[in-house]
């Protein structure tokens, strides 16, 4: 009951503004101490809700007598923000609405008109509004002024929506710049008052091919298709529909941007760059952005100054003025904008302003990190506002100036608010990681005091235009020249000291459990990670560790990339913090065999099977010397230890070697593995349930369906009862349970339920393209050509083929099992050519030593029968039980075996041998027994 109302009121969250408050006090009755509700039922961690403790006990956490109770700051801090936030946030549901429903209302007018209105697609005229995607950073600035003839030649240059040029290419316009000239504020604004052109509207950052490969990640996560860079462009290049993609910040000259256009013709491209050779991208027309038309400028200076004012009269003092220092500004948007803020926060009057920014201005020119006078007057507004922050002493400006130092080298779009309070929150889990400077600093829990600390921090820098903030999404951001110029103020000591704050910042937010529940959360950490290893190359000119802290902070953004599916990334730094352990701690510490086993399931996930099998022998000889006490020397008998990191490692093992294809030695490793994390940790233990459900795989291959059954269905039912029946774990369960039946020809209609809905739920939560979703179509495409639909199977493995073709490549195990699978479909549907071919083409991927080849041949063999080539048949009959018996591939009782064996009879009794046929089951005495295996390939 409590998963089905959390399941129904996860897609409601983000409609609310969720805090979370819980007691840090316990309540005492009598000599017993305890919390009314636990810290992890009353606040638990989700995306998008806030939470924080309050030092009191449960029945007076929420009561306050007066302005200095424990928690009253952060609950009054809360309830304002919520009140500021709400009117705007009510008017903009209360327009969606009305839209809502006048689109409604426009429906029921269609259906009443005969003829009904006809929607046009070659030209724009009067549409109603189309877009249905509308994904964007931010909303352009409530100061935004002038380029309304810009916005009018992209409009005409572009052209009607689905239109496309002479070479049937998309419409690509290209906005080139200074930095702080509007660009990216001209594209915000420009998609908002075109949004009802467009279907879809997306954004890209390219401020490095990083985060361009992350942005098509996270489009293709949100569109159902999986957090793949692929998965997003080849969405997007599927899409029909007119829709318009901006690539923001593409400044790198040496960037292939042309890599990043999708595939198709039905879309409009603005690039925004610094990089004047860009223009080659342009199929619709470029422009160069300088600064404003001087009475945009002007007007621009007096709205930003004086928001509730009307702007003085163009004779006025101050009006001519605003003139004399948009003119010093080189009229650039983003410096006049800051010039406002800094007047309209009282820093100068609009009449000493001028003055004092051009003594600033003479000493920004000389700076080293200023190339060019457009550079400086940029930089000088925001030295203005800086050094009133900076002078001030109290705590709160302290924080403000440690947050600005903090954000310069994250990446500069998205910075989550979560990310501070994790921190905080890291302390106890933490003690290897760097200590840290000032609001960073994480020597207490996250309390009301930390919230409000932060808070305050954010609306100082945030009122000074330093920083954009978005409060409701828990999201910080800054202009990237602002950044660069915050990391340049630096000297370099005080940049690597302030680098190395960020890094422990960002590791200490990242859970040493990577609890499922915080996924979403560390997926948003990539930009941010990415930044911090470049800020690191660039300052150390190595990214290796050379600390025991370092090596932890590194260690936890490879456990990122590999949550994320870039194990190469992942697997480059593990080696680099498993050589610098072994070599400073020791080959038997601790510390170093998690990173020798982390990097062994970055192997597996690659298939890089040989290093993977050799780091986790290296694992358990160490571990079987490295015994946490006495007691474990004296188990019996000693050479077989019991202890849990030396069972875990096992477990491990029973996995790569079931990859591998070395089921005697997976089961001999999992049943060891078993037995000793139930004695030690119990039958209900999370890991214990991890190599119960390894063996139960390794004994489903060995044809022993039920040992392999029993098991699986233990380990559902305990996984349902702890994690739910969606959690990943418990999928994979019911996925192997629902194959299991398949295998065995029994309850096929509960094996189709099974695998169908397995594969649902990883669509929804995995997302199309996954590997786990890929997986379960392929098992479902199984099921359906055993239940004698192999037309559906074909239908489906011809879906997974080209995606997998696409993201994994042609040799990928993954594509083996897929060609495997599709045989078996053609072969039951008749289609012998077909099914030779494919089979052709796995016997060249799979290795000879692998068990899988034998059963691909033997799908081969079944194929010459059944075209009457029986003599090619015999030979290939005969020289696979030799390279069994030689190579011993299966074991002498494999029911694999029996199969071959019955295909060679079968060629005899075509033949009418019958004295080599009675020879032949002399020599297989089992061959006539029902119930045989057939042939599948599972890698």
């Amino acid at each position: 009951m409590l998963q089905e109302i959390t399941d129904q009121f996860a897609p409601l969250m983000k409609r609310f503004a969720i805090f979370n408050l819980w007691e840090q006090r316990k309540t005492k009755a009598g000599d017993v101490s305890f919390a009314v509700v636990e810290e992890d039922s009353a606040a638990p961690t989700w995306d998008n809700s806030e939470r924080c403790g309050i030092f009191a006990t449960h029945d007076v956490m929420n009561k306050f007598s007066d302005v200095h109770d424990d928690g009253y700051r952060v609950v009054l801090e809360a309830l304002a923000r919520y009140i500021t936030t709400a009117p705007a946030l009510i008017h903009y549901r209360w327009d969606k609405d009305m839209e809502a429903l006048g689109h409604e209302r426009q429906l029921e007018a269609e259906d009443l008109l005969k003829p009904p209105l006809r929607y046009l697609m070659s030209g724009d005229g009067n549409k109603p509004n189309r877009n249905e995607w509308f994904i964007i950073p931010r909303c352009s600035s409530t100061y935004f002024t002038g380029r309304i003839l810009h916005a009018e030649f992209v409009r005409e240059k572009l052209g009607p929506v689905n239109h496309l040029d002479e070479a049937n290419r998309h419409r690509i316009f290209i906005i080139y710049g200074l930095g702080g000239a509007g660009k990216t504020q001209f594209c915000l604004r420009y998609a908002e008052d075109n949004k009802s052109r467009y279907w879809g509207v997306f954004w890209i950052d390219a401020s490095s091919e990083e985060n361009a490969e992350n942005s098509f990640a996270s489009l293709g996560q949100q569109m159902g298709k999986g957090a793949t860079f692929t998965g997003g462009m080849y969405w997007l290049s599927q899409c029909t529909k007119p829709w318009l993609l901006v690539i923001d910040n593409a400044d790198d000259p040496e960037m292939d941007v042309s890599k990043y256009f999708p595939v198709g013709g039905s879309g409009h491209i603005l690039i925004t760059t610094r990089n004047p050779g860009a223009e080659i991208y342009a199929t619709a027309g470029h422009l160069r952005f300088s600064g404003l038309e001087p009475e945009d400028a002007v007007n621009l200076l007096l709205k930003t100054a004086f928001p509730k004012d009307e702007s003085p009269s163009p004779k006025s003092d101050s009006r001519r003025t605003a003139q004399k220092i948009t003119s010093e500004l080189g009229y650039l948007a983003l410096a006049i904008a800051n010039a406002g803020t800094s007047i309209r926060r009282n820093i100068y009057t609009l009449e000493m302003y001028l003055r004092h920014y051009l003594g600033h201005r003479k000493e920004m020119i000389v700076s080293k990190s200023i190339s060019t006078a457009d550079e400086a007057n940029i930089i000088t507004t925001w030295e203005i506002p800086f050094q009133r922050i900076a002078s001030r002493r109290s705590l709160e400006y302290r924080d403000a100036v440690d947050l600005i130092h903090l954000s310069a080298f994250m990446h500069f779009e998205s910075i989550p608010e979560a990310m501070f309070q994790r921190s905080w929150e890291g302390i106890e889990t933490g003690k290897q990681l760097h200590v840290t400077h000032g609001l960073a600093e994480t020597t207490s829990e996250w309390d009301e005091g930390s919230q409000f600390r932060l808070r305050t921090a954010l609306s100082i820098l945030y009122n000074y235009s330093i920083i954009d903030h978005d409060p409701k999404r828990g999201l910080l951001s800054l202009h990237p020249v602002i950044q660069r110029w915050a990391k340049d103020r630096l000297s370099e000591t005080d940049q690597k000291r302030w680098l190395n704050a960020a890094v422990a910042v960002l590791a200490q937010c990242i859970s040493p459990h990577m609890e499922a529940s915080g996924q979403g959360f560390r997926r948003s950490l990539l930009p941010h990670i990415e930044a911090c290893l470049r800020a690191l190359k660039s300052l150390y000119n190595t990214v290796g560790p050379d600390t025991v802290e370092r090596a932890t902070e590194i260690e936890r953004f490879a456990w990122v990339f590999a949550e994320n599916g870039l194990w190469k990334r992942a697997s480059s730094y593990q080696v680099d913090v498993l050589k610098f352990r072994a070599e400073k701690l020791g080959r038997f510490h601790m510390h170093t065999i998690e990173a020798q086993r982390s990097l062994a399931q970055s192997n597996l996930n690659l298939f890089d099977l040989i290093p993977c099998i050799s780091a986790q022998r290296h694992i358990l000889e160490t571990n079987w010397y490295a015994r946490p006490s006495f007691a474990d020397w004296m188990t019996w008998p000693p050479w077989k230890p019991e202890h849990v990191p030396y069972c875990i490692t096992l477990s491990d093992l029973t996995l790569s070697l079931w990859f591998a294809g070395k089921l005697d030695w997976s089961k001999r490793a999992g049943e060891r593995a078993v037995k000793g994390l139930v004695k030690r940790l119990g039958p209900d233990d999370p890991l214990t349930l991890t190599a119960m459900f390894n063996l139960a795989r390794t004994y489903h291959h060995l044809c022993d369906k039920h040992a392999s059954r029993a098991l699986l269905v233990e380990v559902l039912h305990k996984r349902k009862r702890l994690f739910g029946p969606n959690h990943p774990d418990t999928l994979m369960v019911r996925n192997e349970l629902g194959m299991s039946f398949c295998v065995a020809r029994e309850r096929l209609p509960a094996a189709e339920r099974l695998v169908s809905n397995v594969l649902a739920a990883r669509k929804r939560i995995l997302g199309e393209e996954h590997a786990y979703t890929l997986w379960s179509m392929n098992d479902l495409a199984r099921v359906l050509t055993t239940r004698q639909r192999p037309d559906e199977a074909i239908a489906i493995l011809d879906k997974v083929a080209p995606i997998l073709r696409r993201t994994l490549g042609e040799a990928h195990p993954g594509m083996s099992m897929t060609k495997a699978n599709l045989t078996q479909a053609y072969v039951r549907a008749g289609r012998w050519g077909e099914a030779e071919t494919v089979l052709k083409e796995v016997l060249q991927v799979v290795p000879k030593d692998h068990p899988d080849w034998i059963v691909a041949k033997l799908g081969y063999i079944r194929v010459l029968i059944a075209t009457e080539r029986l003599e090619k048949a015999e030979t290939d009959c005969l020289k696979v039980l030799n390279i069994i018996a030689k190579e011993k591939v299966l074991s002498a009782d494999s029911p694999r075996i029996l199969v071959i064996a019955e295909q060679l009879s079968l060629i005899y009794e075509k033949q009418e041998r019958w004295n080599e046929l009675e020879a032949l089951k002399a020599r297989y005495p089992l061959m006539d027994q029902p119930g045989k295996q057939q042939f599948n390939i599972r890698l």
